[in-house]
């Protein structure tokens, strides 16, 4: 069984919210304050049976737009729908089944007289008034104009203990490492040994040598002194009545503090343990990761739910690391994971279906799209698209605006342009130079249309003037990528022939940039060849230079002065007045 959809409405961040999950290992990313912790605890105040009575109530601040003040009719709502094929084999889910293979199970808070109507409405509206309950069923949560009243009456409620059978694991972007691991019964060695299938017999294995090794110390002379010394020295502090008597001993009378005295040690090699402390935090990380997962699917038990949260399992691993990392959470049978993450090397790993992008619409409220969900792309865009998605330039995932270009000689030069002449930095505003390294922008334009990743986008295309036909307008690519425009989010802006030509279209326009690309780059007599020559300008430019270097130094040399093709400028333009960013020297 696994999550399918979570519904949020008027929590935190969330206004109204709708994320829905494939089966399996799911991963969550989006740029920071984006409301990836948000979700999980909307997650938790629902399923996590372990939450207090008090840990469930909310707060002021918690309402959505934070509020000064709350009325009445103000309320949480955030419910979670369950899927499984084998969904009566779950015996002690009947009461939230809402389908043959749906459950749902809904949070709510509000109003006590919204949750029970013989409560007495004071005159004066408090947060204290405030109230949560849980509720099973209900597949009509987002009717248009539905009140709460409304909602509570299609739902029947549910005590805390209903949650028996559902497992929710949390693990925090703050964990503990180190206290964590082990020198506990609490620690997570601790845990994996009590879980173990034989751990009984090994615990009595343990504790066979614990109590010999212990005898063994009491045996030596000085650790009754030991003992008899600080009893002696309590005594004096304390007095006769408040003192109590002491042992020194491996072994206590609890069977499962024996488990507390196992300690994990670097070995770099046998019989030399280190403590692992000196060990790098990516590597503890891992240590705490195997131990959490080792020990939850050694507790998973048939017909029930196991739920794993994680928050940013990549913290302080490489690359490489962070994919393997990645694949093997991939493979836990017994759980669905879900995991957050800032990591660009993971976002661009993902299998099919489950990748999820939180982001910022244009209208600032938080959405969530999954770029490779069903009839989105055809089978061949869907493997272009996971193809090009490398680490650089699954980048756009985390953007809140785009700019497609083609290549290269964009992705250095765009950026230069805006910043240097028009006083944006791209970078600050969360903004992307995303290449694709061709024409076919088509897959990357269905991403951001309405319903999918509404984000504002702007194409910057070659025109490729000198492939028209007489009768032709535009090249088939400018043609294909203009039909996918969006109104007021979506612009697609060609230029005439290339960028490299559309900058530079003759020998006087911005000529004192295009001499000292060819100076710095050590050819000089290759640019005056270039303004002796007779033949057509476009072509013998584009002969002398190679495209990524020169766009490399032409982007050092951009000052407020360079000229600016309209259609760059517009695209630029475009994004600006998207995000509400004012540009200098723009009339």
């Amino acid at each position: 069984m696994n999550i399918k959809n979570v519904t949020i409405k008027n929590f935190r961040n969330f206004s109204d919210f709708s994320i829905d999950f494939s089966k399996g290992f799911q991963t969550i990313i989006g740029e920071n304050n984006i409301g990836k912790s948000n979700l999980y605890w909307a997650i938790r105040l629902v399923l996590d049976k372990d939450l207090s009575f008090n840990a469930r109530k909310l707060e002021l601040k918690d309402f959505h737009g934070y509020k000064k003040a709350i009325s009445i009719d103000d309320y949480v709502l955030i419910s979670v729908e369950l899927f499984s094929e084998e969904l009566s084999s779950f015996p002690t889910f009947h009461s939230i089944k809402t389908s043959d293979t749906t459950a749902r199970i809904t949070y709510i808070y509000a109003h006590k007289n919204k949750l029970n109507r013989n409560e007495i409405i004071p005159n004066e509206i408090q947060i204290d008034d405030f109230s949560w309950s849980l509720f099973a069923g209900g597949n009509n949560l987002g009717i248009e104009g539905d009140t709460i009243e409304g909602i509570v009456d299609r739902l029947t409620q549910l005590r805390q203990n209903d949650l028996e059978g559902i497992n929710l694991y949390y693990i925090n972007a703050f964990r503990n490492i180190n206290s964590d691991l082990q020198g506990s019964t609490k620690s997570l060695l601790s845990k994996y040994c009590q879980s173990r299938g034989n751990a009984k017999d090994e615990l009595e294995s343990v504790k066979s040598i614990l109590k010999t090794s212990s005898n063994e110390l009491n045996n030596l002379q000085f650790i009754p002194d030991l003992a008899s010394t600080i009893q002696t020295k309590g005594t004096r502090i304390s007095g006769e009545y408040f003192s109590f008597p002491i042992a020194i001993s491996f072994l206590s009378n609890y069977d499962v503090d024996a488990w507390s005295q196992l300690n994990l040690y670097f070995s770099p090699e046998k019989g030399n343990n280190i403590p692992i402390h000196i060990l790098g935090l990516g590597q503890k990380n891992i240590l705490y990761l195997s131990l959490f997962i080792a020990e939850l699917e050694n507790s998973s038990k048939q017909h029930e739910i196991n739920i794993l949260l994680i928050e940013e399992p990549e913290a302080h691993l490489h690359p490489q690391l962070q994919k393997i990392l990645f694949a093997n959470l991939n493979e836990l049978e017994t759980t669905q994971v879900l995991m957050t993450s800032h990591s660009t090397h993971i976002a661009s790993d993902c299998n099919y279906k489950n990748l999820n992008i939180l982001y910022r619409n244009i209208e600032n409220a938080v959405k969530a799209f999954s770029p490779f969900k069903d009839d989105l792309l055809n089978e061949r865009q869907n493997l272009l698209l996971k193809r090009y998605l490398d680490a650089t330039r699954s980048e756009m995932f985390f953007a809140s605006a785009i700019i497609f270009v083609e290549g290269i000689a964009e992705q250095f030069i765009i950026p230069a342009i805006a910043k240097e002449v028009y006083g944006i930095n791209l970078t600050e505003h969360n903004i992307s130079v995303i290449p694709i390294y061709c024409r076919y922008f088509e897959p990357y334009l269905k991403i951001v249309q309405d319903s999918n990743l509404e984000i504002p986008a702007s194409v910057i295309i070659d025109g490729d003037s000198g492939e028209l036909k007489e009768d032709e307008d535009s090249t088939t690519a400018v043609t294909n990528a203009k039909n996918l425009q969006v109104k007021d989010r979506v612009l697609v802006l060609s230029g005439n022939k290339t960028l490299e030509v559309d900058l530079f279209p003759n020998a006087n326009t911005n000529y004192t940039y295009l001499q000292k690309c060819f100076e710095n780059l050590n050819h000089p007599l290759s640019y005056r060849n270039l303004l002796n020559s007779s033949g057509d300008w476009g072509q013998e430019l584009l002969k002398r230079i190679e495209k990524g270097r020169f766009a490399q130094e032409l982007s050092l040399l951009i000052d407020k002065s360079f000229t600016v093709p309209d259609y760059i400028r517009d695209a630029i333009l475009h994004i600006a007045n998207s995000k509400n960013i004012r540009m200098k020297n723009v009339e």
